[in-house]
């Protein structure tokens, strides 16, 4: 926002006595007896420019300027303020709305407030004696030169001057004028041309020359010597840039130093801009024409002259040393052109940063996203980098690069040796990598260190894109099952787990691996469905077995609530009771069996039952595994942000819940220790997914209770045949 102010508006405010003595009344009384100020002099304040980026920082320094004219006893006229801002969307042909400006009173300001209308976005604005406007259109500037074009052949025209007179009244009193009003434009040798038309059709007519003879003949020295416009532009624009290149201030090196590293950065230039030789990839862009200083180094292109860094007075060297082959020799100039602002917004200058550390492979467009912004990366792959791959890469062959683009890998900082497992301490449990016996890498957490014997157990996780893809993310997940599969053998404290697969690998030929997040997300325990066999069977009037085809987890829980739709509540409360039991262990008939009911109170629903469902898992048999396969069951069919109150009389359960609703579970050390952790795993992440508030109440098995009693007559038949029907459940006396 810049508000201009015309000194030949300012007035004196109060009565001159004479040119050199006004009165002084408004002042503070002096002891000096006289009235009058004698000065050698009177001062008219010249044009001011008030710049701010915000409105109320204009406010503050127009109070300032009207307290200044009170202590100066002057004053002006606001109605020919001129504001231009950038900060309305505007077009050529929008009605400016006129702005106000609150003013802070005060003794010296008693101007409560002004009002200035903006000019348009395209109307041009004088600012140091060169005209400028919103758009950076050239348009005011051309019509200013062919103006004073016309006028000048205009007056030519009819004077009887020779043909040396009228040249050298252009050379000495047009060419000057038009350097001026052009000293920060750059027009093209066409503009040029079409500018100083009338100009030659007035030479040639007093030389008596014909209309079409050449135009170059009226340049040549030898000839007229005639000033060419465009010529002289391009004289006037590179002396300019000599001049700031070898300036003796300080401040001018500092600032044209800044202004070639901006322009390194607006276009991608890997390079010091003075050592470009070819700008014809950037030449038809908006932001290169306008950018004066990137015109006049393209300019000198043109000509037999250079600049050197040697040869600039303590100028830096701008080039960059980080990278190898820049971006723009890996694209067609038409999509390099179009995706330059994403290219820029990204910092992506050189084919190296999209390259392998190996240097031989492009990174796939997931895995440079997921490194971007640290989430999965948008299933569309954007035609910038299409673009990239198609010139650089050899077809079909999962980006392997050409040999002319094969990067060779340097020392980078970014990329540290991994720490040996012998430097952890035992108790430590880390992720690790090591190798099998045919060279493949082997992931895993550490889940029992036999520090004696220099071996460790670990969890078996897989990459299937590490190989294929190197220097690309790793993404690991949960081994489904491979030909070395060792199952978590039985313990004290838990079962043999036949669905882990749990190598032992050498301690000396393993390595931690880096990592700033262990929970386990969605991605990682989504192969464990599929292992957890689990049949439903649902209540209904009629007497109804079991179902013996196994589905998922995931899948019963939905058919449970598609069968049983919750009976809703308004407040989003809800109240189960939950268990779960195992029978037959250690035969071949062994068994679990989990149940659920709806609790309602006060709403008509026998013994306040409102709805129940049970079902079997037959792999892994655990009691524990049954009450958290329940709880998993209540928690699938809830609606999403509800208060759900569990009741079960499991303390395992109790404190597994209370783990997973605060969110610490799979961050905890013991995790792989806890039994059936990958269930309660996928148990947290449902309630951080559904956004659920979970209260575990505990109830004392076996105490009597009423509910606990009919929720375990649920479970008991959910092992083999459930012998009642809906409106059969015991009914309490």
């Amino acid at each position: 926002m810049v508000i201009y102010i015309d000194p030949l508006l300012t007035v004196l405010k109060n009565e001159i006595m004479d040119p050199y003595v006004f009165s002084t009344s408004s002042l503070i009384d002096s002891p000096n007896p006289s009235s009058d100020l004698k000065i050698n002099n009177l001062v008219f304040m010249d044009d001011s420019t008030l710049i701010s980026s915000s409105k109320a920082g204009m406010e503050f320094m127009l109070s300032i300027t009207e307290e200044f004219y009170q202590i100066n006893n002057t004053f002006a006229n606001h109605n020919k303020y001129v504001l231009i801002t950038n900060s309305l969307l505007l077009t050529s042909n929008s009605t400016l709305p006129p702005i106000t400006f609150n003013l802070d009173l005060s003794s010296l300001n008693s101007v409560s407030s002004i009002t200035i209308t903006p000019i348009s976005m395209t109307t041009s604005f004088r600012f140091l004696g060169v005209w400028f406007n919103i758009k950076s259109s050239r348009d005011f500037v051309k019509k200013q030169l062919k103006r004073e074009c016309y006028s000048f052949a205009a007056i030519i025209r009819p004077a009887k001057l020779s043909p040396k007179q009228v040249v050298y009244l252009h050379n000495a009193i047009l060419i000057p004028k038009l350097e001026y009003r052009m000293q920060v434009t750059h027009l093209s040798e066409s503009d040029c041309h079409l500018i100083t038309r009338s100009i030659r059709s007035v030479v040639k007519h007093k030389a008596n020359f014909f209309r079409s003879l050449p135009n170059p003949i009226l340049f040549l020295s030898q000839a007229l010597g005639l000033i060419n416009l465009f010529a002289h532009q391009r004289q006037c624009h590179i002396t300019n840039l000599f001049l700031m290149a070898n300036s003796s201030s300080v401040f001018i090196q500092s600032l044209f130093i800044y202004r070639l590293n901006l322009i390194q950065y607006n276009f991608l230039i890997r390079i010091s801009p003075l050592l470009i030789k070819d700008w014809s990839i950037w030449s038809s862009l908006f932001s290169f024409k306008k950018d004066y200083i990137a015109c006049t180094i393209a300019l000198l292109t043109s000509t037999p002259f250079h600049l050197l860094h040697t040869q600039l007075s303590e100028l830096l060297n701008l080039s960059l040393t980080d990278g190898r082959i820049p971006l723009f020799e890996c694209m067609t100039p038409k999509a390099f052109k179009a995706y330059f602002p994403i290219l820029r917004k990204r910092q992506l200058f050189y084919l190296s940063q999209l390259v392998t550390p190996q240097g031989t492979h492009l990174i796939s467009w997931k895995a440079y996203y997921d490194n971007l912004v640290g989430q999965r990366g948008p299933g569309c792959i954007p035609y910038w980098y299409k673009d990239i791959q198609q010139v650089t890469t050899v077809p079909d062959s999962q980006n392997h690069l050409l040999d002319h683009f094969n990067i060779t890998p340097t020392n980078d900082s970014s990329f540290y040796e991994l720490a040996p497992c012998l430097s952890s301490p035992p108790t430590t449990r880390n992720w690790i990598v090591s190798l099998d016996d045919y060279g493949s890498p082997i992931f895993g957490k550490q889940l029992l260190v036999q520090a004696s014997r220099g071996t460790c157990s670990i969890v078996h996780w897989i990459s299937p894109d590490c190989e294929s893809s190197p220097g690309d993310l790793i993404r690991l997940s949960p081994c489904p099952g491979c030909a070395a599969h060792t199952p978590l053998p039985p313990s004290k404290k838990r079962n043999a787990d036949l669905t882990l697969c749990t190598p032992t690998v050498s301690l000396q030929h393993s390595l931690i691996l880096p990592t700033t997040n262990e929970r386990i997300r969605q991605d990682g325990v989504r192969l464990y469905y599929s292992r957890l066999d689990f049949d439903s069977d649902s209540p209904s009037a009629d007497t109804a077995i079991a179902s013996n085809t196994p589905v998922t987890i995931e899948s019963s829980a939905a058919a449970v609530f598609a069968n049983f739709p919750l009976v809703v509540s308004s407040d989003s409360r809800y109240t189960f009771f939950t268990d779960g039991s195992l029978i037959n262990l250690g035969t071949p008939d062994v068994s679990i069996g989990w149940s659920w009911m709806q609790i309602v109170p006060d709403a008509g629903f026998p013994n306040s039952i409102a709805t129940y469902a049970h079902g079997l898992i037959r792999d892994n048999p655990s009691s524990s595994r049954a009450e958290a396969a329940a709880i998993y069951a209540v928690l699938t069919i809830s609606p999403r942000d509800s208060d759900v109150t569990i009741y079960t009389d499991s303390q395992t359960a109790i404190d597994g819940l209370r783990s997973c609703s605060c969110s610490v579970y799979s961050n905890s050390r013991l995790y792989y220790k806890t039994t059936n952790f990958e269930l309660w795993a996928i148990i947290e992440r449902t309630i951080l997914s559904k956004n659920l508030t979970v209260f575990p109440v505990k109830v004392k098995a076996h105490s009597g209770n009423y509910l606990n009693q009919c929720w375990h007559l649920a479970v008991w038949p959910g092992l083999a045949i459930w012998p009642l029907g809906r409106g059969q459940m015991p009914i309490q006396p």
